[in-house]
């Protein structure tokens, strides 16, 4: 019998579910310790190429700061979103859709930024002596692959799950043999594969 799932496991998470799928990437404590240090704010980069990841990992991390919403930007956002924004920290996807000026507006800022973003804003920080610390989004293990996968199996399932109906680490192989580490590209390929 093959099971029945009460959503696509596949499709998006709702943000109360986000923690059951995610096998975060960065450790916690640190991470913490870093935002909260309050005698010097600093950046928080999520650095990596598009669908590894990063948004996720931000709208995991931001559920710990429900005082500090995500500003996600696009290339209609206007500047005045992020530099006008109270928040501290301050969250924001997408930051490459600021200008550089805007950017280092920004990073004057004394406040605790944390963005994901394509590429490094290291000598932005650096020009301005703000620290920084980036997380880097590249490459995934199999057996990451494997956990995140069924968690979102055993999430939308209706039952208990057979070992015969879970990913195993040749399928995450397979998976990533075909589409490197763009986590987002194999989430696509099995929501259609599961609709």
């Amino acid at each position: 019998m093959s099971p029945t799932f009460k959503y696509n496991p596949f499709s998006g998470v709702l943000a109360e579910d986000l923690n059951e799928i995610l096998v975060p990437r960065f450790d916690r404590n640190v991470l913490m310790s870093k935002i909260k240090q309050t005698d010097k704010p600093i950046a928080i980069e999520f650095l990596g190429k598009k669908g590894r990841g990063k948004t996720t990992h931000l709208l995991h991390l931001n559920t710990e700061f429900i005082d500090s919403p995500i500003v996600f930007l696009n290339s209609n956002s206007s500047a005045s979103e992020v530099l006008n924004n109270d928040s501290n920290p301050l969250f924001i996807d997408s930051i490459h859709h600021l200008g550089l000026p805007d950017r280092l507006r920004l990073f004057k800022q004394n406040k605790t930024i944390i963005y994901t973003t394509h590429y490094t804003r290291k000598w932005e920080c650096r020009l301005l002596k703000k620290e920084i610390y980036s997380l880097h989004f590249n490459g995934i293990d199999p057996e990451t692959l494997q956990h995140i996968l069924n968690k979102r199996l055993l999430l939308a399932s209706d039952i208990e799950l057979k070992s015969t109906h879970l990913f195993s680490v040749t399928d995450s192989l397979e998976l990533i043999k075909k589409f490197k580490d763009n986590y987002r590209a194999i989430i696509n390929h099995l929501y259609v594969t599961y609709q």
